[in-house]
């Protein structure tokens, strides 16, 4: 009896333990987008300062999103184009992603000087979207190397009220 008891409990706990790496975040990214236009997001390519595709990301170092978009309806520059980016880390007690503190750090600053190319205007094209903490390192040394990451990467334009949201989870370095 006791055998079978045993037997039970360990099944339970394998069966309620989560993923170490959800949403297939071991091998690839995964992402989806988190606006509903009216640029809409093809395709989401992690890759190095060459344009190799780059896997696990490295956060210490800056990292390009080759990102495919379709048709803006406006022309999007500076002053007015934002960008604010968000971090979650994957929580195995909870099952479910935690928010990471940025201080404000990541909130509402200057896109077109902090890694957009712009102006981006209507067309489709690839855009490469530059994600650099070096000058935040009080963000990149709170985050565990080699571990899934959540990332939002969000574009406000103020003169068209217009954004771009993109949500990605992958595998992260975070330490050389």
């Amino acid at each position: 009896m006791l055998a079978r008891c045993l037997c039970l409990f360990a099944l339970l706990a394998l069966s309620s333990a989560c993923d170490q790496w959800p949403n297939t975040t071991e091998t690839k990214v995964n992402w989806w987008q988190c606006s509903n236009g009216p640029v809409m997001v093809t395709n989401v390519n992690p890759t190095d300062k060459s344009g190799n595709s780059e896997y696990p990301i490295r956060l210490t170092e800056p990292l390009l999103i080759a990102t495919s978009i379709n048709d803006p309806s406006s022309t999007y520059t500076t002053p007015g184009l934002k960008q604010t980016i968000k971090v979650w880390s994957w929580n195995m007690a909870t099952c479910g992603w935690s928010s990471v503190p940025t201080f404000g750090l990541l909130n509402n600053i200057d896109a077109c000087t902090n890694g957009v190319p712009c102006p981006i205007e209507p067309k489709n094209k690839v855009i490469n979207l530059e994600l650099d903490f070096s000058d935040t390192p009080a963000i990149i040394n709170l985050l565990k190397n080699d571990k899934p990451y959540q990332l939002e990467y969000l574009l406000h334009d103020d003169p068209s009220k217009e954004d771009l949201c993109i949500i990605f989870q992958a595998r992260a370095l975070t330490h050389t």
